[in-house]
């Protein structure tokens, strides 16, 4: 698990800038009760009490002249002051009411008079970051609601006296599985007085000694605020690396410092690797990215017949399955888990939205496009071996990454150590074996590779394909292809095989992120100017992001911000924390306590127990363990909420089952309960 500051993807576009408006053309009208007609130019007008559902992904326009994004399938309400989003399960509810109002906070409260009269949960957490263009005020409101799984929220932006007010409604697993669309429909406001910052037009900055300065001091700012004990940072610029920066140590309490050839997990940037190992046998002919991935392995198999029946090679790395995430089983059982292991599981995943219909992600499917294609080079090879052997003979190699290595264990003493943040606030070193549970989906996320490393392949990438020792890793064609967008992820990024690319504020971009236990890789380049950067770092926390922003700042000489989004973010971890803390509750009774030891049992994560040492409750899964407290849940009663690193936060509601006592987890889309 990562650390976390916001509840919501609604804010984090609020961060993002985005693009310069797109111009709309003449509103089509459509009827009360039918499906709304609709393309990417036409625009809904606001007429009152007024149901449809939409049969194309299109605009609506509110009743001031300002339009957003709706998705095909989306259920649109448009009522008087209101326009009201109900995905196609209605499960989820995003509403939009422009309002007059001096502060946003103020708009809030009219919105909900507008909404729900009756509403009254109490706040839970107020978030004001620094606005970002166009908005002069941003504010947003999360609710305390019942049940806990359920997320109630409120978002407002305000430029003079207009605001406008997002109200989002839904259990936390439909917004798991709806948040592109979601996030899409909340970038992508649009109207008059909405004016972004664009940079589309200029040329970026060549990064001088003053830039670098600049750069450079600032991440060392965030990492020390940050309290991230080390990371690595690369920028390279017209074909060759012009900044190297290591910065921290490689453990914290000890003197050993990062160097650029300090290894890191590069986590699912590691994907973009496996694309590009599958982009090279495409170009040898061992398939095609269209070809059935059952052609390529007639064994595969998963949880849907239609879906294993239709699904290409492309489609295992693309996002746009309808198969959400199921990291829990990757965080549970990875003790001993093969390859071949990790094949058989897929048979357990089944889609939750309709194929291509939203951005989902799955570490899963991604393994399987890797493996595969591994398998098709060396068939008679265990699948983990044959994917370390293709990836160092196909694509390290030929980029010149010699640094990089899948050996974990081998490699650990050149890498950094891995560290998490518990729910005290402290960073800790954790043991390194946690990450092995990376190694069941080496292809997805198991690559340590160092900054220098890093650099080498995005010099490949601006240069489509070819390394800085003039070798065409895989055909012009095929590198490039794997950037195109299969699916929607917010308004202006799109999701291609195994890398994001989009626009920020106007200028194109490339990029994939990645998170270990205590690793975190961020990766991004501007094809169109030649830039690319590496942050690699050995603790959680947004700093791949921050410096980011930061050197595009420095590149098209943009509004600064970052500096305001690093004091926003150390702000709201220290309020995340306090407000951790207060929602503990006093231990139970030894008595009550004793009655809850024991082994526990899911058939999908395993074994896990409770037990009690030192008058400490400990919560072990075999692989990983941590120290239990009890947390404060509706009715009185007390859930059991883990304290360390990794998986500090996760949280287990007490129930019982057959007469005795059951532990229950929910995440993302899924539902556990552990029993006895």
């Amino acid at each position: 698990m990562t650390r976390r500051v916001l509840s919501s993807v609604l804010l984090l576009s609020v961060a993002c800038g985005g693009a310069e408006p797109r111009p709309q053309t003449t509103p089509t009208p459509s009827t009360a009760a039918t499906t709304h007609a609709s393309d990417a130019g036409a625009v809904a007008t606001l007429v009152a009490d007024k149901t449809y559902t939409m049969s194309a992904d299109g605009p609506v326009k509110t009743a001031r002249g300002a339009t957003f994004p709706v998705a095909a399938g989306w259920h649109v309400t448009e009522k008087q002051g209101e326009i009201v989003l109900q995905d196609p399960e209605r499960e989820l509810s995003l509403a939009y009411i422009e309002v007059e109002a001096e502060h946003a906070k103020a708009a809030i409260e009219t919105a909900w008079k507008m909404h729900d009269s009756k509403f009254a949960l109490a706040a839970k957490r107020e978030i004001a970051p620094p606005p970002v263009a166009p908005w002069e005020e941003i504010v947003q409101i999360v609710y305390e609601a019942t049940p806990a799984t359920r997320v109630v929220l409120a978002v407002a932006r305000r430029i003079g006296k207009t605001v406008w007010v997002a109200i989002l409604e839904a259990p936390a697993s439909a917004l798991d599985r709806r948040g592109a669309q979601v996030q899409n429909t909340f970038d992508k406001l649009e109207g008059p007085g909405i004016a972004r910052e664009s940079w589309a037009g200029r040329t970026a900055a060549t990064l001088d000694d003053a830039k670098q300065k600049a750069l450079v001091a600032f991440a060392e700012r965030a990492l020390a605020e940050l309290h991230v004990p080390g990371a690595s940072i690369s920028v390279v610029q017209g074909g060759k690396t012009v900044l190297e920066a290591a910065i921290g140590v490689k453990e914290l309490g000890k003197p050993a410092k990062v160097t650029p050839t300090t290894l890191f997990l590069i986590g699912s940037t590691t994907k973009s690797l496996s694309t590009l190992l599958m982009a090279k046998a495409v170009d040898e002919g061992k398939f095609g990215w269209d070809t059935k991935v059952r052609a390529v392995d007639p064994t595969f198999a998963l949880g849907d017949k239609e879906l294993t029946e239709r699904l290409e090679m492309r489609h295992l790395v693309c996002a746009c399955t309808g198969v959400p995430r199921y990291d829990m089983e990757l965080l549970f059982t990875f003790g001993g888990v093969k390859a071949e292991d990790t094949m058989k599981q897929l048979a357990a995943l089944r889609p939750t939205t309709k194929f291509g219909e939203t951005f989902q992600y799955n570490n899963q499917l991604v393994a399987a496009g890797g493996y595969l294609a591994a398998h098709a080079f060396y068939p008679k090879l265990p699948l983990g071996q044959a994917y370390d052997r293709a990836l160092r003979e196909k694509v390290l190699g030929p980029l010149g990454m010699n640094d990089s290595t899948l050996a974990l264990h081998a490699a650990q003493g050149r890498a950094a150590s891995t560290h998490g943040q518990g729910a005290d606030g402290e960073m800790r070193v954790l043991p390194f074996s946690y990450e092995d549970f990376v190694l069941p989906v080496a292809p997805s996320g198991g690559l340590l590779s160092s900054s220098r490393d890093m650099a080498k392949y995005l010099v490949a990438e601006l240069q489509r394909g070819k390394s800085v020792m003039g070798v065409q890793v895989a055909s012009e064609a095929n590198v490039v292809r794997r950037r195109e967008p299969q699916v929607k992820m917010s308004s202006d990024t799109g999701y291609g095989m195994g890398l994001a690319s989009g626009l920020v504020k106007g200028v194109p971009f490339v990029e994939h992120n990645g998170a270990t236990f205590g690793h975190r890789s961020a990766f991004t380049y501007l094809p169109d100017h030649g830039v690319g950067l590496t942050v690699l770092a050995n603790g959680p926390g947004p700093l791949g992001s921050l410096v980011k922003a930061r050197l595009l700042e420095l590149l098209f000489d943009g509004k600064p911000e970052a500096e305001a989004a690093l004091a926003f973010v150390v702000a709201e971890e220290k309020k995340a924390v306090s407000q951790f803390k207060e929602g503990l509750a006093e231990p139970e009774p030894k008595e009550v306590v004793q009655t809850l030891l024991g082994r526990y049992h899911q058939a999908a994560l395993g074994d896990v127990t409770l037990e009690e040492k030192g008058g400490t409750l400990w919560f072990d899964a075999g692989e990983w363990k941590s120290r239990v407290a009890f947390q404060k849940h509706a009715g009185g009663s007390k859930n059991l909420v883990l304290l360390d690193a990794p998986v500090a936060g996760l949280a287990f509601e007490r129930r019982e089952q057959n007469g005795k006592p059951a532990l229950y987890l929910s995440f993302q889309q899924h539902e556990y309960l552990f029993t006895r």
